[in-house]
């Protein structure tokens, strides 16, 4: 740093730098190739922003990530000293550039492994993290260890964006939801009217109102915490400021979503649950617009008495194209600049050879595994042979049997292309409610949806307790073999048997829930499948005495309402639901 600032009278005109295309050539290149590998990043994790509803706000983090970046640019400290940063083969260095390398050398079987599972958490984070480690390295080489804490933040904003641990998510998705149920059931009897909570449902006299398809909860906690880590670095708040920013965010979070709740709970319980289509988008849209606005009163409150405030900035000369490429800069005067005050010398600055050098080497390597992982999976598809699809059909001639009709909020959370629904009552008074679902090998996106509609993310959001859970077990259905798990839910003194099929189109040997699994997932990438259509059946049984009459029931009837089709037939052209708009409850 220089210990003295310019005078406040002097004048600084910044030379014309003129740039050769040769030199153009040799920066350029090096940023475009690294470029790639964000871009993929990027790519990649916009498929769960795509297929999740609460991650959709991950299509703004790479653009504030950007704007960010520039923005620390514009008052960028000077580089480290070269007897500071020295690429000598000192301890730390060795260390350092080795550990570098070797995260380097993990981008070929993790990008592999990531092409088929985005919507693995910990896959996610670990790619996301060698990103961003590069990343920093390439600013270590580049200005040394000011350079890397001064752009540490803008690179590191891209973790926002990354999908969550499913556990983690779960319990803030199950936990917070039910807190504002519990909040808004309590609100409703201090105005006089009967409400009662049943997980994330609250159950008026009108009918069952949801809690924005059991996901808002984790969706406004994310989002928030974006946008409070944002202010926080818009204003330069400090460490701890922005600590309290993010707190006051979460807090405004919850405490809107309860307005929300109340307010869309209040109106159905007047009129009915039909005036929730046209109140929940006004309201979802007027409380997320005060959120925001709120939490930037805070911030700017926060920046006027707790902003970090830095001393006075000199100017770095710009770098002509020969320094820039050159392996040696001599210090010197700045000569390029007039100034009315005597000239300032920055001192002596590093070379950027070496960051040039590994920007150019990791994105090479980047694009090669692209290559290699596009090479694995084409060599390895799938061929379809035999008889692998197979349909539901369902007992409409029975006289108990209803059709159900999805709500247009749980098409479109589960965004299928097929599907089907009905219940009906069998002998002895068990009654039967059957969901079948098929998603098409379309998109990444209809693999991820089809993972995620699962009786354990499901029913614990209606208020039924998992008691019980086995092992993956096989049930015949006339020439096939379908995976189940069972379940065994409970509420309110209601026993619930769920008989939960996920299966994958092959001929192979299925996995079913297992393919969801860590080994599952690395058995798919090791037989190279890819985009393979996707279907669910889950059975529920009420009336049973136990789990084992309800298996035995199972059996009994699943041969009859499984109906299997050749490759040339097509599920899509059934007048059942198809994917369509929606919003609402789940």
């Amino acid at each position: 740093m220089i210990s003295n600032p310019m005078p406040a009278n002097s004048s600084f005109e910044s030379p014309v730098v003129r740039w050769s295309s040769s030199a153009i050539w040799r920066l350029g290149l090096p940023l475009i190739l690294f470029g790639i590998l964000w871009a993929d990043l990027v790519r990649q994790l916009s498929y769960e922003w795509a297929a999740r509803e609460q991650y959709a706000y991950g299509w703004f983090v790479p653009f504030f990530a950007a704007a960010l970046l520039w923005r620390r640019w514009l008052d960028r400290p000077a580089p480290s000293q070269p007897s500071v940063f020295s690429l000598r083969l000192s301890p730390f260095n060795f260390l350092l550039s080795a550990f570098c390398f070797l995260l380097c050398l993990l981008l070929l079987p993790m990008r592999v492994i990531y092409e088929i599972n985005p919507d693995w958490p910990l896959l996610s984070w670990l790619y996301t993290l060698v990103v961003v480690g590069a990343t920093l390295y390439a600013f270590w080489l580049a200005g040394g260890l000011s350079w890397t804490r001064h752009f540490a933040f803008p690179v590191v904003f891209i973790l926002v964006a990354v999908v969550w641990p499913w556990r983690i998510e779960k319990a803030l998705t199950q936990g917070l939801m039910q807190v504002v149920a519990g909040v808004t059931v309590e609100l409703l009897g201090w105005f006089n009217i009967p409400a009662f909570q049943h997980g994330n449902l609250i159950e008026l006299s009108t009918g069952v109102v949801g809690i924005d398809e059991a996901c808002s909860g984790i969706r406004s906690f994310q989002s928030t915490l974006m946008a409070g880590l944002l202010m926080g670095e818009l204003y330069r708040l400090r460490v701890w400021a922005r600590a309290g920013l993010v707190g006051c965010g979460l807090l405004l979070a919850f405490c809107f979503n309860v307005v929300r709740t109340l307010l869309l709970s209040w109106q159905a319980s007047q009129h009915g649950l039909a005036i929730i289509d046209k109140w929940h988008d006004p309201a979802g849209m007027t409380i997320a617009v005060a959120c925001f606005f709120c939490l930037w009163f805070a911030a700017v409150l926060l920046k006027s008495r707790w902003s970090v405030v830095s001393g006075p900035v000199v100017p770095v000369p710009p770098l002509s194209p020969r320094e820039m490429t050159s392996s040696t800069i001599s210090p010197g005067p700045l000569s390029p600049r007039k100034m009315t005050s005597s000239p300032i010398s920055p001192g002596p600055l590093p070379s950027l050879q070496p960051c040039r050098t590994f920007l150019l080497a990791v994105g090479c390597w980047a694009i090669l595994c692209l290559v290699a992982t596009e090479v694995w999976y084409h060599s390895h598809d799938i061929k379809e042979t035999g008889v692998f699809r197979w349909s539901v059909t369902l007992p409409e001639t029975n006289p108990t049997f209803q059709k159900i009709e999805l709500a247009p909020s749980t098409v479109k959370l589960l965004a299928y292309d097929y599907g089907t629904t009905g219940r009906w009552l069998e002998e002895g008074g068990v009654e039967w409610n059957l969901s079948f679902f098929r998603w098409r090998p379309r998109s990444v996106e209809s693999v991820i949806h089809a993972r995620l509609h699962r009786p354990e993310v499901c029913l614990p959001a209606s208020g039924y307790k998992q008691l019980a859970e086995s092992e993956l077990v096989f049930f015949d259905a006339g020439q096939l073999k379908l995976p189940f798990r069972k379940y065994t839910y409970s509420s309110e003194g209601q026993i619930l048997y769920v008989f939960f099929c996920q299966w994958e189109d092959s001929s192979e040997k299925q996995a079913g829930l297992k393919a969801s699994k860590q080994a599952g997932r690395l058995q798919s990438v090791l037989t190279g499948r890819r985009l393979l259509g996707q279907q669910t059946l889950e059975i529920i049984l009420t009336g049973c005495d136990s789990l084992e009459k309800a298996d035995a029931e199972i059996r009994r009837r699943l041969p009859e309402l499984i109906k299997t089709e050749s490759r040339d037939q097509s599920l899509g052209t059934s007048s059942s639901a198809i994917s369509r708009p929606g919003r609402g409850t789940f």
